[in-house]
């Protein structure tokens, strides 16, 4: 997996987490989403972890991936609710 040279992916999770919490707290994301995915209802969850600030490169795909991967996982475990 190709990696930004900027971040891990440890980083980009927290950080997604900590921005969703942010779209949360100020209503622009309900609590009630259960996935990833629902996050898309709201805002361009693409974004979140910083993946907008740089150019995007098709290499670091995967890692993307992975982070929204994990940031579904703890979605679902009511991550958005603790």
């Amino acid at each position: 997996m190709v990696k930004p040279t900027w971040t891990t992916l440890e980083q980009a999770i927290e950080r997604s987490k900590s921005e969703i919490l942010g779209d949360v707290a100020e209503g622009t994301v309900p609590a009630t989403c259960a996935s990833y995915s629902e996050l898309h209802d709201h805002v361009d969850a693409n974004g979140y972890g910083g993946a907008f600030e740089h150019d995007f490169d098709n290499e670091e795909t995967d890692f993307w991936n992975a982070v929204q991967d994990a940031v579904d996982a703890w979605i679902k475990a009511r991550g958005l609710r603790s």
